[in-house]
C-alpha cells in the first residue's frame, strides 16, 4: 500500500472495504491517512466520512471548524454531506455562541474590591465599564472581523485604561484568565459534539 496522497473517495473506498473485511490493520493506516489530509479537506467531507465510517476520532476538532464556520460560507452541497442533524445543531451552536457573546460583550466583570492603589474608585469603575464597552465589546462583537475571546483579551489588555489603577486592572486580569465565562464556548462546543457522536458514529 502506497504512503503518498490519496483522495477523498479513495479514502472512502478503503474504509469501505475495512468495514466489510474487518481489516483492523488496513483500517488504522486509513484513518492515519485521513488525519493527513484534514486540512486538504473541507471539515463537512471530514464529518461525511466519520459519520459514514464509524470514526469517532476525526469528528471532535471537525466539528470545532464547522462551529466556527459562518453560516454563510457553508454551501448546499457542504450540508448535504454532514446531514440535517449535524447542519442543524452548527445553527443551533452558533446561535447560542452568538448570545453569550453579546451578553459578555454587555456586561463586564465587576471590580467587587479596589485595591490600594486605587484613588478613585468611582472614576476607576467608570473607566472600567467605558474601556470595556469600547474595547472589549468592540473586539467580540465587530462585524467585520470579531474576534475569538483569546484574542479578544489579548488585544483588551494592550488598550489605555484611564484612571484604572495598575492593582485594580491587574485583578481583573487574572478573572479574565481564569474566568469560566471565557471557557463557555469550548464547554458547549463540546458537549454538543459529545451527544452527536453517541447519536450518529459507531465505533465498530
Amino acid at each position: 500500500m502506497r504512503t503518498g496522497s490519496y483522495t477523498t473517495d479513495e479514502l472512502s473506498r478503503f474504509h469501505h472495504f475495512c468495514n466489510m473485511y474487518q481489516c483492523r490493520h488496513t483500517r488504522e493506516f486509513v484513518v492515519h491517512r485521513i488525519f493527513t489530509a484534514c486540512f486538504r479537506l473541507h471539515p463537512a467531507q471530514l464529518i461525511n466520512l466519520a459519520i459514514r465510517y464509524h470514526v469517532r476520532s476525526i469528528f471532535p476538532f471537525t466539528f470545532q471548524q464547522l462551529a466556527e464556520t459562518p453560516i454563510p460560507e457553508i454551501t448546499h452541497v457542504h450540508q448535504e454531506l454532514m446531514g440535517n442533524e449535524v447542519f442543524l445543531n452548527i445553527v443551533y451552536v452558533q446561535a447560542a455562541l452568538n448570545h453569550h457573546r453579546q451578553i459578555i460583550a454587555a456586561e463586564e466583570p465587576k471590580i467587587l474590591m479596589h485595591l490600594n492603589d486605587c484613588q478613585d474608585p468611582t472614576g476607576c469603575n467608570k473607566d472600567w465599564h467605558g474601556v470595556w464597552w469600547n474595547g472589549m465589546g468592540w473586539f467580540l462583537l465587530d462585524g467585520r472581523n470579531p474576534q475569538p475571546y483569546t484574542d479578544a483579551v489579548k488585544c483588551f489588555k494592550k488598550l489605555k485604561f484611564g484612571r484604572v489603577s495598575e492593582g485594580c486592572k491587574e485583578l481583573i486580569f487574572k478573572l479574565l484568565d481564569q474566568g469560566a465565562a471565557f471557557h463557555h464556548t469550548e464547554h458547549f462546543i463540546s458537549e454538543a459534539c459529545h451527544l452527536l457522536v453517541k447519536k450518529l458514529v459507531f465505533e465498530p
